[in-house]
Order: structure tokens, then sequence, then C-alpha cells
């Protein structure tokens, strides 16, 4: 836990990530500056949400609250379980009201957006997709997660996106299965981190100086940037995560969507570039969720 600052005459926004494996709880001044924060290990719902609790009631008042989750996330506000996770894997956590919990506790106004939007809106305002109006971000690491924001605000059908899910066009001489529980051979089924590992029989951070092995993974993520680039068009797509974030990931991902586009796109294919903010865009975004509700109140 960091220091925990005396602020209390100071205004403090409240924010949580939600992970598979962690929690980070975190106050923020107005200057999107942590003045505490809390790591607390995701085990059960009652267990893990408590310890949220407690950090906020240990910590001065905050005027609102914002959530960056995992998901799948129920996200259509006209459903009284807005907020909760929906089916998931994850042991004990299908349909546990993280939002509804959180909210009722601290009696602010708070809202929620996963983990993957919230870090697109992020990049948006403070880190690599500055100065662009239309940002794609994609997180590949144990999963694969994407979303789309313009102008500051996550697009939101009625449900969130999954475009780590999409079908994907086998590489030539990729005779791997997938390992997607769901779709067995989707986007997160053959590039993600576990993907890779499974494929290769060998820990991904061993394998720096296999370029097939990463010319390969460049191949399925370009499929995804096209899909971005027919379907909302953004000006940039972000690349976080272990595995999105290595050196030279963007650049030969970038390579590889010139070869698959085939200058289809009316305007040529987004830019690629690795995202700004590293493993704190989920919780920035959080924060910016909570500076939405309390200065611009929605």
């Amino acid at each position: 836990m960091s220091a925990n600052n005396n602020n209390s005459n100071k205004k403090l926004w409240a924010a949580v990530e939600a992970g598979g494996t962690k929690f980070r709880a975190a106050v923020f001044d107005t200057d999107l500056q942590i003045v505490a924060e809390e790591r607390i290990p995701t085990t059960t719902p009652d267990e893990t949400l408590g310890a949220v609790e407690a950090f906020f009631a240990n910590n001065p008042p905050v005027a609102s609250l914002g959530v960056a989750s995992f998901g799948p996330l129920v996200v259509d506000r006209t459903k009284a379980d807005y907020g909760a996770l929906a089916a998931t894997p994850k042991p004990h956590w299908s349909g546990a009201p993280i939002l509804g919990r959180l909210a009722a506790s601290l009696n602010v106004p708070s809202d929620i957006e996963t983990d993957v939007e919230a870090a697109a809106v992020a990049e948006y305002q403070n880190g690599a997709g500055q100065g662009y109006s239309r940002v794609g971000y994609v997180t590949v690491g144990t999963g694969i997660g994407a979303a789309f924001a313009e102008d500051g605000l996550p697009y939101r059908g009625r449900d969130h996106t999954e475009m780590g899910h999409i079908p994907v066009r086998r590489v030539e001489g990729d005779t791997y299965a997938g390992r997607c529980p769901f779709h067995a051979d989707c986007l997160e089924g053959m590039a993600a981190g576990p993907a890779i590992g499974d494929r290769w029989q060998a820990d991904p951070s061993s394998l720096d100086d296999r370029q097939d092995v990463w010319d390969m993974e460049a191949a399925y993520l370009a499929q995804l940037v096209r899909v971005y680039a027919y379907t909302f068009a953004p000006d940039i797509v972000l690349f976080g995560g272990g595995v999105g974030t290595r050196d030279g990931m963007a650049e030969r991902i970038a390579e590889a969507v010139h070869n698959d586009d085939a200058g289809y796109a009316v305007s040529g294919a987004p830019k690629v570039a690795a995202a700004g903010l590293g493993e704190n865009a989920g919780l920035i975004g959080a924060a910016l969720i909570a500076r939405r509700l309390d200065v611009d109140g929605r």
C-alpha cells in the first residue's frame, strides 16, 4: 500500500481496477495523481470487495467512484444487475455485483466500464491516443480484450464489444488447435499469451529471438486491426498488455496490417502503436469515470 497522505481538504476521486488476478483500489486527486493505493488479490467476491471497501473507509471521503472491470460485464443500464459480472469461468464471480456493492458502500455517484473501455479512454486523454479522435485499444496478455472510444467516450452496444473472440483466418502452416474454451481457434484462442506458450511449448519471454513466433503473432493481431478498420474506422489502434507492448511488436503488427488490408480501407489502415500508459491505463481510466461523474454529472 502506498503512503496515505492527508488530503482531507481537497476533492478526491475513487478508482477501482477489477482484475481476475488482483484488484487495485486508489484515491486520486484532481490532478489525476494517486494519493493512496492498495493491491488486493482476487479471491472471493465477499473477501475482495470487502477489502476494497475497507481501503476506502480508511481514506478521506471521495466525491465519486469509477470502476474498470474485467468481464464479461452487464452494461445494459435497463437491467437490474447493471455493473455485475455475467457468467464467467472465474470461480465464484459469476453474477458478482461489483458496481452495486461498491456504489452502496461509498454512497457517491458511481459508474463502471470494462477494463479495456476505460483504458481506451485513458489513452485518448493521457496516453498514446492524445491528438486522435477515434482510438482503438487492445490488450494482449492472458486474454485479448479490445475496445473503441470516440472523443473520450467508449462505444457501447447492448453488450460491450468482445473483439478478442472474432474468428480469424489461420496462418499458413499453423496447425495449433487453439485454446479458447468457447471457440477454440478464435483470435484469443490463437494469439493470447497462453496460446503462444502452448503452441511453442515455451514461456513467451524465452522466445524473444524467434522471429517466426512474432511474425505469426503479428499476422493474427493484424486481422483484428483489419476488423477495426472496416467497422469503427479508428485513427489509431494501440496495443497494450505483456505481448502487445513487447519491443517492436507494434511495428511488426503495422507491417502485417499493410499486407492484410491490401489497400482496401478508403482512408488507409489505422495507425498502429504501442499503448503509452502501461499497467496504469485501466486505473487511470477508472479515475476518469469518477471525474466525469463529478465534473460533468454523467
